[in-house]
């Protein structure tokens, strides 16, 4: 299936999820991932229905089941019925770890503030039907290496793997028992690869041996005031998430956002590293790329310096308005300086899945 008629099937035009926001705030109390990981997951569901990727999704290490109700809301509201979410959990807490898994892994208290992450099967069920998304839900209770090899077949194709499982031997058995069934397309998605020492091994023990070129991305959210990865994923087979999530977030969406914020005559500056081939001119507006040398795209900037000063030069020459696209969204984390002088010299206006725009003030100094 293709992307239009499959866009088409759903009607789910955006590239959110629709009420994305309230769905990630009516789970929110039943898990630990953050904020920015449970939309970016969400958003992972909604392109697998856009895109046509079939298969069910799966978590494992459900804990109180609230990446699971996402996933299941989402299916739910798109009226996808016959798609289950999967849930695998021993719904006694998590195994003790091994050396493998690190110093800080081995320090772990096995009782902590969640009872580590212990939530019984009775009460994950109690949740799911106060929230009416019990017949999206399959539910196998016990220790991985017993239920994955007694349900996959049952299972089927898989469009979505989350592993949450922490430690090096729950995700490799998870990897070891599901990966085959993810479908060419599908996404692995990884909550522990940056935090535990014996995930990240797991995962790359199992890319090495199998010869698999997946990249793997970042899933970055706000800690503390900075950006810091979050969470992990790869795709199966050509491509990446980020090309995924380009798909659903085509130029045409963006289009009639930017003609509202930037007045008719108006110029503005487009950060897209030159994919959306807009032209110079936009219904009467005039589009700058950045960074620009003699009106063409120069590529990104060196540094922070060199994008602030470059920001300020288009400024005076009459820029009003910088636009950056979703696929260039990263330049915001990379470029810390730059993105602090954008947030505290100018007003943002927008910001969304596709854009973040600001409108340039003059310079207060």
């Amino acid at each position: 299936m293709n992307i239009a008629s499959a866009q088409e099937r759903h009607s789910l035009p955006c590239s959110d999820p629709p009420d994305l926001e309230r769905l990630v705030s009516r789970v929110r109390p039943f898990t630990m991932a953050a904020t920015e990981s449970l939309a970016e997951l969400g958003r992972q569901v909604y392109a697998a229905l856009v895109c046509g990727i079939p298969g069910a999704f799966v978590e494992c290490g459900t804990w109180r089941g609230g990446s699971s109700f996402l996933m299941a809301s989402i299916l739910q509201q798109a009226g996808e019925h016959g798609r289950k979410v999967w849930m695998f959990d021993s719904f006694e807490g998590l195994p003790p770890p091994q050396e493998i898994d690190g110093p800080t892994a081995m320090s772990y208290p096995q009782q902590t503030t969640t009872d580590n992450c212990k939530a019984s099967l009775e009460e994950v069920t109690q949740t799911a039907v106060s929230l009416g998304l019990e017949s999206q839900l399959e539910m196998a209770k016990g220790w991985f290496d017993q239920t994955l090899p007694v349900h996959r077949p049952r299972i089927g194709p898989i469009a979505l793997l989350r592993i949450d499982a922490d430690w090096h031997a729950s995700v490799r058995c998870c990897l070891d028992n599901l990966y085959d069934q993810v479908v060419d397309g599908g996404l692995v998605y990884l909550d522990d690869y940056f935090f535990w020492d014996g995930c990240a091994v797991a995962v790359h023990e199992f890319l090495g041996e199998r010869r698999l070129p997946h990249r793997i991305e970042a899933i970055t959210g706000d800690w503390d005031g900075r950006p810091l990865p979050q969470a992990a994923v790869f795709r199966k087979g050509e491509g990446t998430w980020a090309k995924l999530r380009d798909r659903i977030c085509p130029r045409e969406l963006a289009i009639p956002e930017i003609v509202s914020l930037v007045p008719p005559g108006g110029t503005f500056i487009l950060v897209d590293e030159d994919r959306w081939e807009m032209g110079r001119e936009l219904q009467g507006l005039r589009c700058i790329p950045f960074l620009e040398h003699e009106g063409a795209y120069w590529g990104p900037p060196a540094d922070d310096q060199t994008a602030i000063r470059e920001l300020r030069r288009l400024r005076q020459s009459g820029a009003r308005f910088i636009v950056f696209a979703r696929h260039s969204f990263w330049w915001l984390d990379y470029y810390a300086e730059f993105r602090n002088h954008l947030y505290s010299q100018h007003h943002c206006l927008l910001e969304n899945g596709r854009l973040v725009a600001f409108e340039l003030r003059p310079d207060r100094h």
